[in-house]
């Protein structure tokens, strides 16, 4: 099951993905206002066990700090080189947001082929996330992928007919290239949720 909320004046979308049967949970980046999330997941008796950052930029990382005062038995998760992003507040862009400053939190870092598991360890009906190292827009951007239901977050990667910006601190115009190379080889019926706009599938992107 998925929940999106969208906000700001990016249109920043947070999602809450769920599995229905365990109620096992988790929030992918943090633009909305936490208390908003948190009443879903009351009303909806969803256990969130990880809050995810596709990347650190200021729209999708603003709330992590309460997130991870609301959200206590979660893990807090990010990419292992988006460090570097999050704790500079040139490259987190906060200076485009409210305050400046870095988002410190007690992080899980994760790498390419970790994997995150909603439901029941071992269950059939479980779902697996994929992460999937994507640099291009940051350096550490990531993708999160349940190829058992051919679903993705693309974060700022891949949007709707488009993809993240590449000349903001760490970067890459040839990194994005090669990670979206990686995303249009894949299954083209995998449906993708970006960090902005709406849902598409890889097939009518690539």
């Amino acid at each position: 099951m998925i929940k999106i909320f969208s906000c700001g004046l990016l249109d920043t979308n947070t999602y809450v993905v769920y599995e229905e049967k365990s109620r096992d949970g988790m929030i992918i980046d943090c633009g909305v206002d936490p208390k908003i999330v948190l009443d879903y997941t009351n009303a909806n008796n969803i256990f969130i066990k990880y809050v995810v950052l596709t990347h650190g930029h200021f729209d999708h990382a603003e709330y992590v700090q309460e997130y991870e005062k609301l959200f206590k038995n979660a893990k807090i998760v990010c990419h292992v080189d988006e460090k570097q992003v999050l704790y500079d507040i040139e490259a987190n862009l906060s200076s485009w947001g409210r305050v400046p400053r870095n988002y410190d939190c007690n992080y899980t870092y994760v790498k390419e082929g970790d994997i995150l598991t909603l439901g029941e360890k071992c269950a059939e009906e479980c779902m697996n996330f994929t992460i999937l190292h994507t640099p291009g827009h940051t350096i550490g951007s990531i993708c999160l992928y349940d190829e058992k239901n051919k679903i993705m977050f693309t974060g700022d990667t891949l949007f709707k007919k488009s993809y993240g910006r590449t000349d903001f601190k760490y970067g890459s115009t040839a990194h994005m290239y090669a990670s979206l190379r990686r995303l249009f080889s894949m299954d083209k019926d995998i449906v993708f949720y970006p960090g902005h706009y709406g849902a598409s599938t890889i097939g009518d992107e690539a």
